[in-house]
């Protein structure tokens, strides 16, 4: 339930803003919305004041919306003014200039656009707490075992960048994985040596979508906290299965466990595997069996039980770094995130045009309902930087220079512009279609892709 309701009010926000911005420059032009609709099909709500103002809609199927515009080309929106009342054709979109007609359409993206900014910005405002980037265990034989990275030291930059948590180490990774370029990592030991490690990824196959640390063979140390429940997740299979916060796990399937994540590592190499578990509730012993549900971890499946750990406050102090922002400061970081998402997202689009990337890193609808409950699960701040994500993402997309997108009515009016006269309709319904098979191919492949991980794979 927490996933469809964090993926419908996402999907829900998003769409109403980017249809938003659409009306709002409608209107800064002159011309008449004639229905504002949030989804498609069978109207469950509707609003007009009066016959000739904007019909507001809410329909039955919210993976999407519309803004109808009068346009002179389709005379049964003659309907909208009642048949006693004159037209004014000059308020039909078709009647527009072309950068008038440009801004219209450009204006959906760019509200998607300001809302991650917006989102970003709050994010920043408050300032950012992290974990220090300490390097914990190396994979045996990985690129970071091959540089010489080693456990305990700490991350001083990234590619010349400076690098302050582990949050901004795994993102410079990431899209460092997509160039699939060679870089430098500079560690300090705790001696306060630095070392120069050189990453070659020239021949690195694993797909950017994986977690960069795994993919690389990293992993984020903490410090070994007790193996000691501090929050149980409502719904979750530790809350069915009775586990409660203050549980000390002591064993796990008859073998001792040592610290909390040694516990987690448990779980997540046994999805829908039962575990015994052996746990000290109020200092009495109980035995509890349960089975982790299987979720996916970028193409891995993991397991999970929905419980956290309690933390030591004395344990992470250490370690934890905090950056304050000002008002204007938060909002160039703000701005920069938004920069490097849009360029990140248009790396990954073209490394999949040119099949340098799998098409399996398409998500379609389930994936992103996934994603969306479990950014909701771990708290307010990820599931804001989720929304943010993702409204870059449609933004991204909908410039993209594809006939029905946003970008491809830009294309057109473009081609208006050199050309000094529309398109032919012979031309605009041809590429229409090719519009709509492209869509069509890309809505395909990621039901294909939803179904293959949750159903399949």
């Amino acid at each position: 339930m927490m996933t469809i309701v964090a993926f419908l009010i996402a999907i829900g926000l998003l769409v109403t803003v980017h249809e938003f911005g659409h009306y709002l420059a409608a209107r800064s032009c002159g011309v008449r919305v004639l229905r504002f609709s949030i989804g498609f099909g069978r109207t469950l709500l509707r609003y007009q004041s009066r016959p000739t103002a904007t019909e507001w809609v809410l329909a039955i199927l919210p993976l999407g919306g519309y803004v109808k515009m009068l346009d002179s080309r389709e005379p049964v929106a003659a309907v909208a003014d009642g048949l006693s009342t004159p037209i004014d054709w000059s308020q039909a979109f078709d009647r527009q200039s072309i950068p008038a007609k440009m801004w219209i359409v450009f204006a959906g993206p760019l509200a998607n656009l300001l809302l991650a900014l917006i989102c970003y910005w709050g994010l920043t405002l408050p300032g950012e707490v992290g974990l220090k980037p300490y390097i914990g265990p190396i994979a045996a034989d990985s690129v970071a075992q091959k540089a010489d990275l080693r456990q305990g030291d700490q991350i001083v930059s990234i590619d010349g960048h400076d690098m302050h948590t582990w949050q901004q180490a795994q993102w410079a990774l990431l899209t460092l994985l997509t160039d699939r370029a060679s870089f430098q990592i500079v560690t300090r030991t705790t001696s306060g040596e630095l070392h120069r490690h050189h990453l070659n990824l020239a021949q690195f196959t694993q797909a950017p979508t994986v977690d960069p640390l795994t993919a690389l063979g990293l992993s984020m140390w903490t410090p070994a906290m007790p193996a000691v429940i501090g929050e149980v997740v409502a719904g979750s299979v530790a809350d069915k299965r009775g586990l409660r916060s203050e549980d000390r796990i002591l064993k796990v399937n008859q073998q001792q466990v040592e610290d909390w994540q040694q516990f987690v590592k448990w779980v997540r190499l046994s999805p829908n595997k039962s575990l015994t578990l052996t746990i000290a509730r109020n200092g009495i012993r109980q035995t509890i069996s349960v089975i982790p549900e299987s979720v996916l971890e970028g193409t891995i499946k993991i397991g999970r039980l929905g419980a956290a750990a309690k933390p030591d406050p004395a344990l992470f102090k250490p370690y934890l770094v905090e950056r304050q922002f000002g008002f204007w400061e938060a909002g160039q970081h703000a701005l920069h995130k938004v920069g490097e998402t849009i360029t990140f997202t248009l790396k990954m689009l073209w490394k999949m045009l040119t099949g340098q990337t799998s098409l399996k890193a398409i998500s379609g609808p389930v994936s992103i309902a996934d994603a969306a409950g479990q950014s909701a699960d771990y708290g307010i701040k990820p599931y804001i930087g989720f929304i943010a994500l993702l409204s870059i993402s449609i933004a991204v997309m909908n410039l993209l220079p594809i006939p029905v997108l946003d970008g491809g009515h830009l294309l057109y009016h473009i081609v208006e512009l050199i050309r000094r006269k529309p398109l032919s309709d012979r031309t605009l319904a041809l590429t229409q279609r090719i519009g709509m098979s492209i869509l069509g191919a890309l809505m395909f492949i990621a039901f294909f892709n939803d179904i293959n991980r949750y159903l399949i794979g």
